[in-house]
């Protein structure tokens, strides 16, 4: 897979204090003092240029972040599957003198979970270039996709096809997302529904969770506290979790029984999460392929009813 370094302005994905998040029922999030120098702003500007080994640690070093003081090198690289010798490299590449420096200067930064992290000090009208943002996007869902198993995708998906009820809970900046998800699954399948955040309506759904059904939250980087109560509730009433997030999820993607992660990095000073929609949007259409004829003749059915119900134009065929 060829592989596009993104310039030193690209955007990072930060995470939780994992050490005592599950325990407080949530993630702490917000903004290092100097952007331009966190670990996530040194990762993705060396990205590109590092071995395969090396980058198997790095995508470690972004999803433990907030457990790094608290760990050593020799750990980290068990957790990676390379050699002490390959992270010694790594931490000279992103521009540390040794691990011991990268631990003080990572446990110095503050307000983890910024999407300015890394966003350079200055920005000019031209830096905001439609092709960097295009180029930052197909990266993401390049290595989004590369970094998960086609089995995994599989495996999620079957789960969905056999749920009894699919409940699909997008939190913060992902309900834009739970409501694209929805809108897909619901041409595939019945029994599913985007849940409502708010005036009691999520506690309420919560309390309905039954065995067999399959609880879909998409969250990412600035998680509410009560995500990771969600989702053990929804597991002590016997349904199963999916979570789509990113590479900073710590907490969280312990609780669920399936995660998949995207990376949501941007030049701009806020994520993208187009490789999200191009998740979702795979795994529509793997639980289509999965239930066969059962979702074809829904999708007919909902066509069908489209042109009956539905005040929308569609092309007239040519009379030739």
């Amino acid at each position: 897979m060829t592989k596009k370094n993104l310039k030193p302005s690209v955007a990072g994905s930060t995470g939780p204090k994992a050490g005592n998040a599950a325990s407080r029922g949530g993630e702490r999030a917000g903004a290092p003092q100097d952007l331009a120098q966190t670990l996530e702003a040194r990762v993705y500007r060396a990205y590109a240029g590092l071995t395969r080994s090396e980058q198997r640690l790095a995508d470690v070093l972004l999803e433990h972040q907030m457990e790094l003081p608290l760990v050593t090198a020799a750990e980290l690289a068990a957790k990676a599957g390379v050699s002490k010798s390959t992270a010694a490299r790594l931490f000279r590449a992103l521009g540390y003198s040794s691990y011991p420096e990268a631990k003080r200067a990572i446990r110095s930064e503050q307000f983890w979970g910024s999407p300015q992290s890394g966003l350079a000090a200055q920005e000019e009208p031209g830096d905001a270039a439609p092709a960097r943002m295009m180029e930052a996007d197909l990266e993401n869902i390049r290595q989004t996709l590369a970094a998960i198993p086609d089995q995994k995708l599989i495996d999620c998906a079957q789960a969905m096809a056999k749920a009894q009820r699919i409940r699909i809970l997008g939190m913060r900046s992902g309900e834009g997302l739970a409501h694209h998800a929805g809108h897909y699954l619901t041409l595939v399948r019945a029994d599913v529904q985007v849940l409502e955040v708010g005036t009691g309506a999520l506690s309420r759904a919560v309390a309905e969770f039954a065995p067999g059904d399959l609880l879909f939250v998409i969250a990412f980087r600035r998680r509410p506290r009560a995500l990771v109560k969600i989702l053990e509730a929804a597991r002590a009433a016997g349904a199963q979790t999916l979570l789509i997030t990113d590479l900073s999820a710590a907490a969280s993607a312990r609780v669920a029984d399936m995660t998949l992660r995207c990376r949501t990095q941007s030049p701009a000073p806020f994520n993208t999460f187009t490789a999200a929609v191009t998740l979702i949007n795979a795994l529509a259409w793997q639980m289509h392929a999965q239930m066969g004829p059962q979702a074809r003749e829904r999708y007919r059915l909902i066509d069908r009813l489209v042109g009956e119900f539905d005040d929308v134009s569609t092309p007239a065929p040519l009379d030739l």
